[in-house]
């Protein structure tokens, strides 16, 4: 016996939107990829979601996003290679598998700037709202200063290390965030 497929887009707008609604934020951020049609719909609806976290070291990347329920979605980055799916954000392919609430991306060391890149551009224009905090451990992070300009529209960013940042570096960073970022510069 087949099933036919549920025409969702053929609903009315309303209905359709409605169904988006009822959608947790880490759904509607992974069907927003799926097709221009969805992007565009999972744009126009009103979101209350209010917390975007993002961790990023020299070989780690998490991104959380919460909504006014305190349901949460994360995106981190590791190598998984299992149900695996290829997407493509900002023109870079990306591998990303999804366990639970979690969606793991695989990305080359080369491409690790575009990618990540690519996926906080996606994640700020789906949910409509600014980072709220960016944590940037420095630790054998050479190149973390790439990084900065991926946060600009930041509320704050915390830069933690061992070593402090040098005069030179905060000054790069200043010049790379927006007005009214708020910045600091911690040593563990």
């Amino acid at each position: 016996m087949t099933t036919t497929a549920f025409p969702l887009f053929r609903l009315p707008y309303l209905a359709l939107n409605k169904v988006f609604c009822s959608l947790e934020c880490g759904n509607l951020i992974a069907l927003s990829a799926c097709s221009k049609r969805c992007n565009r719909i999972v744009k126009s609806m009103k979101k209350e979601l209010f917390e975007i976290r993002i961790k990023i070291t020299s070989n780690y990347f998490s991104c959380k996003v919460a909504d006014k329920n305190s349901k949460s979605w994360w995106v981190a980055k590791c190598n998984l290679d299992i149900d695996v799916r290829s997407f493509i954000l900002s023109g870079e392919e990306m591998k990303i598998t999804r366990v639970n609430d979690s969606f793991h991306i695989s990305c080359p060391p080369q491409k690790r700037r575009l990618i990540i890149g690519s996926v906080i551009d996606h994640i700020v224009e789906i949910v409509q709202s600014r980072i709220t905090t960016v944590e940037i451990r420095t630790n054998g992070f050479d190149d973390f200063l790439n990084f900065v300009p991926c946060f600009r529209n930041s509320r704050e960013i915390l830069f933690n290390g061992d070593t402090p940042i040098s005069e030179r570096d905060k000054r790069i960073v200043r010049n790379n965030v927006n007005f009214g970022t708020d910045l600091y510069y911690c040593r563990e």
